[in-house]
């Protein structure tokens, strides 16, 4: 098969959709497919506004870099992206949110659709008039919706008078890549002293992932964290670590090179993911933490994050933008290496059921057949 993959961004440019888009590119090329990516230029690149850039195969994947004149509440805007979407696949498989690609699919694509919705598009309602139709009209030209958690179904408002479409196919991480493995040299960002718990955020530096509630929760406590990532919340991060003098429990250690990322959850005690909005409907980190054997903190939301964390099985759940109750199961994690080690056991044992990379892969590439007859 012919398998067109339409993106915002794609690796190396971080992120949780742009890490699903490679697994699931770079797993059909694997598997005998020809794969092709369409996606904006994005912050890890050098941006040429006179060309487009077709990259050799990666690992015979052909990645299509278009050039990206602005970003328009966190959506690019690339000009060639239409024309690039046009190319002769057996079946698209669009990336949601991302309305310049819902714009291509309603005018340029005529293959059978897939469409991954990872999130509602959550932006001023002033916009929703204008983005909202457009939305629309992409989910009314695919074949089948694919989401990774039953939760998404329900949680969603632009889903709803299509679930009849919609089918669940989990997202998976690399098993053998995240399995523990106490002899992975300990990055130089975390206390030199092994006996020190250190919790780990790896993620986008954005608002709903509630970052601020987890320095707060750091606040007159001895507990440390480490940050991973890069954001345009960074500086206040920084401003706020600072003031409140927590710079040496507080640690954001910028992006990491992904080779490099399973030796950070190696070295955490546990991973905190605080986020504050719906806009966290799943959160990748958690699957790739609970796979390395490690607990994990979660906030109430009412999206797919409930579904991959087990509340006192996998990990703790705490009430969303409470920086009181985060403190106090950060400080029983800390406190308690038989309660670590139990639930990273779980978590990991629930990765090998539910959330492997290749019962991700296998899920999509029958969904591929079906639809390409």
């Amino acid at each position: 098969m012919k398998i067109l993959h339409l993106s915002k961004f794609y690796h190396p440019d971080p992120g949780g959709l742009e890490s699903v888009v490679r697994q699931l590119a770079e797993g059909a090329a694997d598997a005998g497919h020809e794969v092709r990516v369409v996606a904006a230029t994005g912050s890890s690149w050098i941006r040429d506004p006179g060309m487009r850039v077709t990259e050799p195969p990666r690992g015979d994947v052909v990645v299509v870099r278009l050039p990206t004149t602005g970003i328009v509440w966190s959506q690019p805007i690339a000009p060639g992206y239409l024309a690039a979407a046009r190319w002769p696949a057996d079946v698209v498989h669009l990336h949601h949110p991302h309305p310049l690609a819902d714009l291509a699919a309603i005018l340029g694509v005529r293959r059978p659709l897939v469409i991954t919705h990872h999130s509602d598009i959550r932006r001023r309602a002033i916009a929703r008039p204008f983005y909202g139709p457009v939305v629309r009209g992409a989910l009314k030209r695919a074949a089948n919706i694919v989401v990774p958690t039953g939760t998404h179904i329900e949680c969603s408002r632009e889903l709803r008078g299509f679930e009849a479409k919609v089918r669940v196919i989990p997202l998976g991480v690399d098993v053998e890549r995240f399995a523990p493995n106490p002899k992975v040299e300990r990055p130089a960002c975390f206390p030199s002293d092994r006996n020190i718990a250190v919790a780990l955020f790896v993620g986008r530096l954005v608002g709903y992932k509630g970052l601020q509630i987890l320095v707060d929760a750091v606040r007159g406590t001895d507990l440390h964290v480490v940050i991973v990532g890069s954001g345009p919340e960074r500086a206040a991060l920084d401003v706020r670590i600072e003031r409140l003098g927590l710079h040496q429990q507080v640690v954001c250690a910028g992006e990491v090179p992904d080779a490099h990322l399973p030796a950070y959850y190696q070295a955490a005690s546990y991973v905190v993911l605080p986020s504050v909005s719906p806009q966290e409907m799943f959160g990748i980190t958690l699957i790739e933490a609970m796979a390395t054997q490690r607990p994990i903190i979660t906030t109430a939301l009412r999206t797919g994050v409930r579904e991959v964390n087990q509340p006192d099985v996998t990990g703790l759940q705490v009430a969303v933008g409470d920086a009181a109750e985060l403190r106090k199961a950060m400080q029983r994690l800390a406190n308690d290496p038989a309660m670590r080690t139990r639930m990273g056991e779980a978590g990991r044992n629930r990765v090998l059921e539910r959330y492997t990379i290749g019962k991700m892969i296998s899920g999509h590439l029958e969904l591929y057949r079906e639809l390409a007859g």
